[in-house]
Parts: structure tokens; C-alpha cells; sequence
């Protein structure tokens, strides 16, 4: 592959294909980074939606076992 220094230093232009390619290999890494991070960072929300989930279901159930044992009391009291 043939290529020519653009005025920006991490650009260099392909004479075959007349693209623009960066060749800015901090900026690539740092990018790569930040999609690692994000990635990570959407897997644990997503774990923590799952945990708030399944609180949210023991509460509900709880709540259910909390009438149920009411209406047992309140037909062992008649």
C-alpha cells in the first residue's frame, strides 16, 4: 500500500484508493479503551437491573405472604 503525508501528521492519504487513513495510534488505543470501559460499564448496569429485579419479586412476594398469614389470623380469630 502507497502512501502520502497529508498537512495533519496522523492522516496519510492511500494513492490506490485516494482514502484517508488516520494513522494516529494513541488516539486508536485511547478509543478502544473507552469501548472496553463502556462495554463494562453497560454489563454491570445490566447486573444491577437483574439484582433490582429479583428484589423487587422477593418484595412482592413477601407482601403476598404478609395477607395470606393476615387472612389466616383473621379466620383462626372467628
Amino acid at each position: 500500500m502507497e502512501t502520502v503525508q497529508t498537512e495533519d501528521k496522523s492522516y496519510v492519504r492511500d494513492i490506490h484508493s485516494k482514502a484517508l487513513l488516520n494513522t494516529d495510534r494513541v488516539a486508536l488505543e485511547n478509543h478502544r479503551q473507552k469501548q472496553r470501559l463502556l462495554s463494562q460499564q453497560s454489563l454491570e448496569w445490566q447486573q444491577i437491573k437483574i439484582k433490582v429485579d429479583e428484589l423487587n419479586t422477593v418484595k412482592e412476594e413477601m407482601l403476598e405472604i404478609k395477607i395470606l398469614l393476615q387472612e389466616l389470623l383473621h379466620k383462626k380469630e372467628l
